[in-house]
């Protein structure tokens, strides 16, 4: 079984098995099971609260699982271990990262601090090309008047676009981007759909995976798809069993989340699909690159 898991972690950028995650008798994700190919563009969809940020956490080497198995890049995601050599090849932007940065921390130095750290020496100086490198990525995201200010005076929308500003100028294999247009008015989300366009039909190397929960925020470029829904009970069960070191009830607990569904996108995003994932008579529609979806009862 290791060897096999360890031919897959050569191929694939993230590799789950029968993953599971529980905390103080709740049972967050159950048999979770997903395999990330290098170089895709990848969505993990699924209404809020059923794990995303969770999973996330775990690709990017901040959580760890404590049933099944997971290895990111070829290395296996459990503590100890050079952990920021592993993180070093990770770009993540999301909101529990944004809580770790000091409030009077300048946004051009947050943005610029991710290519100090790349060289494994966060005390040095920049240099006027990353200046230069990271002026001009804020002013593509419009956010270039916010050099000088402190982190704790910018609004949410704004923290957003820092933070995915930091991540799309790492030199990293994996790229993850945790719900990026949160706080976002209608013009900044748009911006940031067109660069994260941009940034999906790139020819390069990069893993990036996109979270989000809403239809409409799937930018051009991401071909895949990870559909999270709630484990039914007899999985659940059958889980449980299999795992008897889990420690969980399901006595004012929902149950955990879990796959439901991998692969192409188009095959993923249907009306029945999704339609039992948010218990709705769903209207799905693709216009260009751009995805929605309305209740069938409003038209």
């Amino acid at each position: 079984m290791m060897e096999s898991c360890a031919r897959a972690g050569q191929e694939y950028a993230v590799h789950a098995e029968s993953l599971g995650f529980y905390r103080q008798q709740r049972l967050i994700l159950a048999d979770v099971n997903l395999s990330i190919p290098r170089g895709q563009r990848w969505v993990l969809f699924g209404p809020n609260g059923i794990g995303k940020s969770t999973l996330v956490s775990m690709m990017a080497m901040r959580m760890f699982p404590n049933v099944g198995h997971m290895e990111v890049l070829g290395s296996r995601t459990v503590g100890g271990g050079d952990l920021q050599k592993h993180r070093s090849r990770i770009a993540l932007a999301s909101a529990s990262f944004g809580r770790e940065i000091s409030p009077i921390e300048d946004p051009l130095n947050v943005v610029m601090g991710v290519m100090r750290g790349q060289f494994g020496n966060e005390w040095r100086e920049h240099t006027p090309e990353e200046y230069e490198r990271a002026m001009a990525i804020m002013e593509r995201f419009g956010i270039d008047y916010l050099a000088g200010k402190t982190m704790a005076k910018l609004s949410e929308g704004e923290r957003t676009r820092v933070l995915i500003c930091r991540a799309l100028l790492a030199d990293a294999d994996l790229l993850i981007l945790d719900e990026p247009t949160t706080g976002l008015d209608l013009g900044g989300r748009e911006l940031i759909m067109r660069e994260l366009g941009g940034v999906g039909t790139a020819d390069d190397d990069r893993t990036i995976v996109i979270v989000t929960h809403q239809l409409e925020e799937i930018p051009a470029g991401f071909d895949h798809i990870a559909l999270m829904g709630r484990i039914d009970r007899e999985r659940y069960d059958d889980y449980c069993e299999r795992h008897p070191q889990i420690y969980s009830t399901l006595e004012g607990n929902p149950l955990p989340g879990s796959m439901v569904f991998t692969g192409a996108l188009e095959d993923g995003l249907t009306e029945d699909r999704l339609g039992a994932l948010f218990g709705l008579d769903l209207e799905i529609r693709r216009i260009g690159t751009r995805w929605t979806a309305r209740r069938k009862a409003d038209r």
